[in-house]
C-alpha cells in the first residue's frame, strides 16, 4: 500500500480498520437512524481495500487472498450501492 512490505501493510490496514469501526460506531451512538452505520461502515472498509488494491500492495499475494483483492475491487462497490439503496428506501422521510 504504502510501503513495500506486506507486513507493514497489514498494520496500517488494521489501523485503518479500527479508525472506521470508531466512525461506524460514533455515528451509531449520534445518529437517530442506526441503519446508517452498517452502510458507512461496510464503504470506509472497502475504501481501504480498494485503496489497497489500487496502489498495489503485495498483501494479497503474501497472505495469499488475492481473491479478497477482486472482490473488494468488483464486487464490494456493488453491495454497497444496494446497501444505499436498501437505507434509503427504508428511511423514513420527514
Amino acid at each position: 500500500m504504502f510501503f513495500g512490505s506486506s507486513s507493514i501493510d497489514l498494520q496500517i490496514i488494521i489501523l485503518l480498520l479500527g479508525i472506521s469501526v470508531i466512525a461506524s460506531l460514533v455515528v451509531f451512538a449520534v445518529a437517530k437512524r442506526k441503519f446508517l452505520a452498517v452502510p458507512i461502515f461496510s464503504i470506509l472498509v472497502n475504501a481501504i481495500f480498494f485503496l489497497a488494491v489500487l496502489t498495489g500492495s503485495e498483501i494479497f499475494r503474501a497472505y495469499r487472498i488475492i481473491w479478497f483483492g477482486y472482490f473488494s475491487f468488483f464486487i464490494w462497490p456493488l453491495l454497497n450501492i444496494f446497501l444505499i439503496i436498501h437505507y434509503a428506501r427504508t428511511n423514513p422521510k420527514k
